[in-house]
C-alpha cells in the first residue's frame, strides 16, 4: 500500500499540472485491469520464457543485444537527435531542428576514440546506435563501429537502430563490413512495410523488428507476425509506450490511460504486447518476442548504470543494494560513546577501513561486517541511500566524487546523490533490517519473529510496530530488483 502511496505522489510531482490533463485508473478499474491482465498471463504460462526476473516475457530467446541490456552490460551512444519520422509517440522534441553530438549517459563522445575508451574502461559487452534516425550520421556510425572493432574485436555485440528510410544495400554491406552484428526497425513508422527488412536480410547476420506496442496496430501487426518469419526476422521486441512532455498530448488525443509507474507508460500498450504474445503462441507463429515493458527498463538498465559506476566511488565501508544502490549504514553518538565503539573494533583487529569518523566524531561510519559487534539496545541505526552518476565536470563541492580518466586526454567524473535515509531507534526493527537486507532471509520468517519480539503493551505500542513494519518494507524500494509485472494502478 504504501509503495503505491508513493507511485501516485511521486507522479503527480513529476508531471505537475498537466497530471489532470491524463486519464488514470479509479480503483474498480485498475481491478478490472489487473484481472484482465492475470488471465493473459495465465492463458500463455508455460509456453513463454520469462527472463530477468519475469521482468521479460515472451516465446521464443532473446537477441544477444537484449541480452547484455539484461546483464547491465549494454551502452547506447545517440549519435543524433534529428530523425526522418513524426511519429505520434516519439519521447523526443521532434520540433527541434538543431541535432546534437553523439551522447551516452549525458556525456558527449564526438571522438570515436574516446567512445571506444569507455566501453574499454567499463567493460561493455554490447553497444547499439540509436537517434533520432542514425543513418542521417551513416558515414560516422561506420567510423565509430569500426573503431569498436579494430580496439574490441569481437568480444563486443553491436546493433543499429533504425526506420528504415535511408535504408539501401550499399548501406547494408558497409555497415556488416565493418562490424555490424544486427539491425533493428521501427516499422511502426512506416505504417509496417516490410521492405527494408527483405533488404536486411542475409546481409546483416541478425534482423530485428523493434516497435512500440500500438494498441490501434493489433490487428495489423498480426498478420505481419507470419510475415516477418517467412523474410527471416531474427526478433520481435515490443516497447510499452510511455508518456512524456513531448508525446503526452498526443497520447491524450488517443484516449490512452495512464499508470502511476516509473516513466509513466500506458495500459493499453501493455495490453497489446500480451494479446500479441498470445495470438503469436496460440498460431505457433515459431517468431521469438520479447516484451520490453517499461518497469524492466526502469528495474535493470538503472541497475546496471549504478552497478557500472558505483564501483568507482562506494568506500571500503559502505555496501551494494541488490538494485545497485550504495548503502551507507552509521551510528550517532556522543563523541566518548563513539569513541569506545572504535576502540572496541581496535581490541577486535578490525580492519581500520571498516569504519569512518566524522570531523567533530559524533557519527560513526560502519561496515555491515561490524553490526555484530554493537548494542543496539544503546544505539540506533542510520541507513542512508546513494546513487553514482556521470558528470562532464567536476563538481568542485562534491569531497566524494572522483575523476575517471578514459585516456591521457579525456577524463569523466562520478559522484553520489543523495536518494533516502532513514533512522531507526527501535532495536527489534534493527535487527530485522539486517536479516532482511544484509543476511537476506526468508520475508516471512523475519517478520514472525519480529511480531514475537516486539514489546506490546498498549494499543499506541501496535500501531507503532505496524509503522515500524511499514518502514522495513519501504526500504525494500532501495534493496531488491522487483520481479514480474508491476501491479497496475
Amino acid at each position: 500500500m504504501i509503495k503505491k502511496k508513493i507511485d501516485i505522489q511521486d507522479t503527480r510531482e513529476l508531471i505537475g499540472w498537466a497530471y489532470y490533463e491524463m486519464k488514470w485508473l479509479t480503483e474498480s478499474q485498475a481491478k478490472e485491469a489487473n484481472q484482465k491482465r492475470n488471465e493473459l498471463l495465465q492463458s500463455i504460462s508455460g509456453r513463454v520464457n520469462s527472463n530477468f526476473l519475469g521482468n521479460k516475457i515472451g516465446p521464443g530467446e532473446l537477441s544477444p543485444g537484449c541480452m547484455t541490456c539484461g546483464q547491465g552490460t549494454w551502452s547506447c551512444i545517440f549519435i543524433n537527435c534529428l530523425c526522418t519520422a513524426n511519429c505520434f509517440y516519439c519521447p523526443q522534441d521532434r520540433k527541434n531542428k538543431k541535432d546534437q553530438p553523439p551522447v551516452e549517459s549525458g556525456l558527449i563522445f564526438d571522438n570515436p576514440d574516446d567512445y571506444v575508451d569507455y566501453l574499454e574502461k567499463f567493460k561493455f559487452k554490447g553497444a547499439s546506435f540509436s537517434g533520432g534516425e542514425p543513418l542521417l550520421k551513416y558515414k560516422k556510425i561506420l567510423t565509430y563501429i569500426r573503431k569498436i572493432r579494430e580496439r574490441l574485436g569481437n568480444s563486443i555485440y553491436i546493433w543499429l537502430y533504425t526506420n528504415g528510410d535511408l535504408i539501401d544495400k550499399d548501406k547494408l554491406d558497409a555497415l556488416k563490413e565493418a562490424g555490424l552484428n544486427e539491425i533493428r526497425f521501427d516499422i511502426s513508422a512506416r505504417k509496417y512495410d516490410l521492405k527494408a527488412l527483405k533488404m536486411a536480410v542475409g546481409i546483416i547476420d541478425k534482423v530485428t523488428v523493434e516497435i512500440p506496442a500500438v494498441p490501434e496496430d493489433y490487428e495489423i501487426l498480426k498478420k505481419r507476425l507470419p510475415l516477418m518469419k517467412a523474410i527471416g526476422v531474427a526478433h520481435l521486441n515490443l516497447h510499452q509506450l510511455f508518456a512524456n512532455q513531448y508525446c503526452y498530448k498526443q497520447f491524450n488525443d488517443r484516449r490512452y490511460t495512464f499508470l502511476h509507474q516509473p516513466n509513466i507508460p500506458v495500459l493499453e500498450s501493455e495490453m497489446t504486447a500480451l494479446r500479441i504474445i498470445k495470438y503469436a503462441t496460440d498460431k505457433n507463429i515459431g517468431l521469438p518476442i520479447n516484451y520490453c515493458c517499461s518497469i524492466y527498463k526502469h528495474r535493470f538498465q538503472q541497475k546496471a548504470y549504478r552497478e557500472r559506476f558505483q564501483t568507482f566511488i562506494k568506500e571500503r565501508y559502505e555496501g551494494s543494494t541488490e538494485s545497485g544502490f550504495i548503502r551507507r549504514l552509521a551510528i550517532q553518538d556522543k563523541p566518548v560513546n563513539i569513541k569506545k565503539l572504535v576502540k572496541m573494533f581496535q581490541e577486535n583487529k578490525c580492519n581500520d577501513s571498516l569504519w569512518s569518523l566524522n570531523k567533530d566524531t559524533s557519527e560513526l561510519i560502519v561496515h555491515q561486517s561490524l553490526l555484530k559487534y554493537i548494542d543496539f539496545n544503546r544505539h540506533g541505526l542510520i541507513v542512508t541511500y546513494f546513487a553514482p552518476q556521470l558528470r562532464n565536470v567536476v563538481d568542485e563541492e562534491d569531497e566524494n566524487g572522483k575523476q575517471i580518466a578514459l585516456n591521457s586526454s579525456r577524463n569523466i567524473f562520478i559522484d553520489r546523490k543523495f536518494v533516502h535515509e532513514m533512522k531507526i531507534k527501535n532495536p527489534v526493527t534493527i535487527k530485522s533490517f539486517q536479516k532482511l537486507f544484509i543476511r537476506k532471509m526468508n520475508n516471512g520468517d523475519v517478520f514472525k519473529k519480529f511480531y514475537r519480539d516486539y514489546d506490546l503493551k498498549t494499543k499506541a505500542d501496535i500501531d507503532r510496530m505496524m509503522n515500524e513494519k511499514t518502514r522495513l518494507d519501504y526500504l525494500k524500494i532501495w534493496e531488491f530488483i522487483g520481479s514480474g509485472l508491476y501491479e497496475i494502478y
